[in-house]
């Protein structure tokens, strides 16, 4: 069965802003050190903070062309528009986190190269039905709302609202997944109180 047949969930809401969806998501190709999505991470031992920001970084931009790519691929309206804004979500993020990037003087990876990675990681989620895409998506999720709430932690005062604006996504996403898959139920209102919540941060840096 093709991914992305929704069969009879709720239809989703429209997220609140009408921008263009384009590249983005998933991990860091350089070195060895397999972390969550199973990208690798910059350092090849143990990865500072400053590198565990910009591999988030990267990862929102890969994760908006990881779900773009499977909306374009979607059997049905509902689904596509779920993706739609999952990709949303994701480049929304990327956004709102460029402040802490320049602060450090990162160097992230192209949005060309990152964009490549995003579209590869779709290909074992593309045949999936939609409760098998949800469940497996969540597992996916659960190791990064854990990095991220130990970055949370390790973060200096001035980052943490872009760090807890980085973890709340990831819950919303993790939430949205449940919600779809074994609940049986609209995952959009959990991707709707996230931008509700952080509306200003993420209208801000947009």
């Amino acid at each position: 069965m093709s991914m992305i047949a929704v069969g009879q969930l709720p239809a989703a809401h429209n997220l609140y802003f009408g921008t263009s969806l384009q590249q983005g998501w998933f991990r860091h190709p350089l070195l060895t050190i397999t972390v969550d999505k199973g990208i690798p991470m910059r350092s090849s031992v143990a990865p500072t903070y400053e590198n565990r920001v910009l591999s988030a970084y990267e990862g929102e931009i890969l994760g908006e062309e990881f779900f773009s790519v499977l909306a374009q691929k979607a059997d049905s309206d509902q689904s596509r528009v779920k993706l739609r804004n999952l990709a949303a979500i994701e480049r929304l993020v990327a956004e709102a986190l460029l402040p802490v990037v320049t602060r450090y003087n990162l160097q992230p990876n192209s949005k060309v190269l990152l964009a490549e990675k995003g579209r590869r990681e779709t290909v074992e989620y593309a045949e999936l039905s939609w409760p098998e895409f949800a469940e497996k998506l969540k597992k996916l999720l659960e190791p990064f709302v854990r990095e991220f709430e130990t970055l949370l932690i390790e973060a200096p005062v001035e980052d943490r609202p872009y760090i807890q604006l980085l973890l709340d996504h990831e819950i919303a996403l993790f939430a949205f997944a449940q919600a779809e898959g074994e609940d049986s139920s609209d995952g959009q209102i959990h991707l709707d109180n996230f931008l509700q919540r952080h509306k200003a941060l993420l209208h801000n840096e947009s």
